[in-house]
């Protein structure tokens, strides 16, 4: 628990707390210019590996910007740990597969982080229409992500 509040504090301060940046993106969504594609997820992210005082998973909220990129996209995060959060960005690509489409689409991606911080974080996702879930690894953890999408007033249901 210590080693993973001090790395965990140790990230935030290297990526900074960013807020701003990613509070434009969301507010963006479904608003022409760039964000009018993309789409907006929230729901929480927990650790498989680091466990709380009462022996529970350590965890916090996390938001998500997608943008479509073809058949790829780009997932913004903004993720919260007790009084701490963070911003990354993970490029996503389809796995590959028979060619045929699957519901949920499952996708693979990766993020690169200083090895004090874990190194590689390696991400392995499905996506549906209105949930979008994956499992991470690194060298210092390992966990799931569970987001729902959150409706815009712009956003068109088929």
């Amino acid at each position: 628990m210590k080693n993973f509040a001090r790395v965990f504090a140790l990230l935030v301060s290297a990526l900074g707390a960013g807020c701003s940046s990613f509070q434009k993106k969301w507010d963006a969504v479904g608003a022409p210019g760039k964000y009018e594609h993309a789409s907006r997820w929230d729901g929480r992210w927990t650790s498989a590996h680091h466990k709380g005082a009462g022996g529970e998973p350590e965890g916090g909220r996390l938001r998500c910007v997608v943008e479509p990129h073809g058949a790829q996209f780009t997932a913004h995060f903004h993720a919260n740990w007790a009084a701490f959060s963070a911003d990354y960005t993970v490029p996503f690509a389809p796995k590959a597969g028979d060619g045929k489409k699957h519901q949920p689409m499952e996708f693979s991606g990766a993020h690169e982080l200083p090895k004090i911080f874990g190194g590689t974080y390696h991400y392995d996702a499905e996506m549906a229409r209105d949930r979008f879930t994956a499992r991470y690894s690194s060298t210092y953890d390992t966990g799931t992500f569970a987001l729902t999408r959150q409706l815009t007033t712009a956003t068109r249901i088929h």
